[in-house]
């Protein structure tokens, strides 16, 4: 795998991070399964071997990444939100590159470079390329909160290696709010960024109201278990009731990983976390361990495909565990 090579312990010790949970996830998946990963429920106006650009509303686009082709360029998803005096780019991207081909499609399609990047929160997957927004002559804002800040620069296993690059990115930051939202004038739209937790302890969701679009980060996956390797499965879950109200007919929203999803696909996606808070609380009331309620696990027929791996069961089970103890 291009995504893990440093050496042996190097790659234990990001076996649990997104990049690593996608690939083993997607290895026990029939092809098919893998094909119809990402489908597009909108018009396409941008491809690459690793991402394509949908057209969602007026003046945004989702990227939406297609890692399981080989090129993991990007890796997540993001995308771009363009008013009359700016350009929101959303996420930093697994390699330089990724967050170099999102400021480009921008230029092209609105004529400006990004003003403002945000970053829902600090993985390795989604905060990695983000220098790369730096090179020209406009320098973006950056909008990321303070913990996000400290996590992507602790170099921890699942957060982005360290580097001069990086370290100078986030140097100039616009630390968002975590008690109230942050907004950002576009002239004429408004994007809201709103602090949350779930995915990890400091997420950030992106709201465009004016084409009623959400960005989700990886509190949203479509078509994929969830990375718990961070998790607070009670909050994640409160978080997720939450945006399926959000998600009418009308409205899209755009996951961390996989499809754009619209009100059924985050239905399902509710049913999933639900089926799996269930399991978990019964396997810990009858004093099972988490890998044996991991085992016993299976993903009710009725939620349709979902690529669920042993080891992304085990760590979400483990991740309920340490909630239920408290």
């Amino acid at each position: 795998m291009d995504s893990l090579r440093t050496s042996r312990r190097g790659f234990l010790l990001s076996a649990s991070g997104c990049v690593a949970h996608v690939l083993f996830s997607a290895a026990c998946a029939p092809r098919s399964t893998r094909a119809r990963w990402t489908a597009p429920i909108n018009p396409t106006v941008r491809t690459a071997p690793f991402a394509r650009l949908d057209a969602i509303g007026a003046g945004a686009w989702a990227l939406v990444s297609t890692p399981l082709g080989g090129d993991r360029t990007t890796f997540a998803n993001g995308g771009i939100i363009a008013g009359r005096t700016g350009v929101v780019v959303v996420e930093g991207f697994y390699r330089d590159a990724g967050a170099a081909w999102l400021a480009q499609q921008a230029r092209e399609l609105t004529g400006r470079w990004p003003t403002h990047v945000v970053l829902t929160h600090y993985h390795v997957d989604h905060a990695s390329g983000v220098s790369a927004y730096a090179d020209n002559a406009v320098r973006p804002q950056l909008h990321v909160t303070a913990p996000t800040r400290a996590a992507a620069l602790g170099g921890t296993p699942v957060a982005p290696a360290r580097s001069e690059a990086l370290t100078r990115a986030f140097a100039d930051v616009v630390l968002t709010r975590t008690d109230r939202e942050t907004r950002i004038d576009l002239g004429d739209r408004v994007v809201r960024l709103e602090p949350v937790h779930g995915h990890t302890s400091s997420d950030l969701i992106v709201h465009d109201q004016d084409a009623a679009i959400t960005f989700s980060g990886d509190l949203v996956w479509n078509g994929m278990f969830p990375n718990y390797v961070d998790a607070q499965p009670v909050a994640l879950h409160a978080q997720v009731d939450r945006l399926v109200s959000m998600v009418s007919k009308r409205q899209l929203l755009v996951p961390g990983h996989g499809a754009v999803a619209d009100a059924e696909a985050m239905r399902r996606y509710r049913g999933l976390l639900e089926s799996l808070e269930q399991a978990a609380r019964a396997g810990f009331s009858a004093g099972r361990s988490p890998q044996e309620a991991a085992a016993s696990y299976v993903v009710p027929t009725a939620l349709g495909e979902w690529m669920a791996g042993k080891p992304a069961v085990e760590r979400a089970m483990q991740a309920w565990w340490r909630a239920l103890r408290v």
